[in-house]
């Protein structure tokens, strides 16, 4: 046994054992780089859900709040209320 661990063989199977440990080291250290990155990403989008889903869960208390309905009307959709003039100003290039 003592002549198998100083032979030229076994220190190049030593050699070989340590170059496939070091490419699988390097592989694996890439793959939990990308996959924390994923998880960094997929914190922030989480941040962003939540951030919307807090304003939608506003706007969804001033659904049945007339004030609230008339400002969408009239900010988003142009509406006016029956004898107003809507007047949009033209802007001079």
């Amino acid at each position: 046994m003592t002549n198998f661990i100083t032979s030229k063989g076994f220190k190049v199977l030593l050699v070989i054992f340590l170059i496939f440990m070091a490419i699988k080291f390097y592989n694996n250290y890439r793959a939990i780089s990308r996959l924390e990155k994923q998880v960094s990403n997929l914190h922030q989008e989480i941040k962003i859900a939540r951030a919307r889903n807090t304003r939608l869960k506003e706007q969804l208390k001033n659904v049945d709040d007339p004030s609230y309905i008339e400002k969408i009307a009239r900010k988003e959709l142009g509406l006016v209320k029956p004898g107003e003039l809507l007047l949009i100003p033209i802007e001079e290039e």
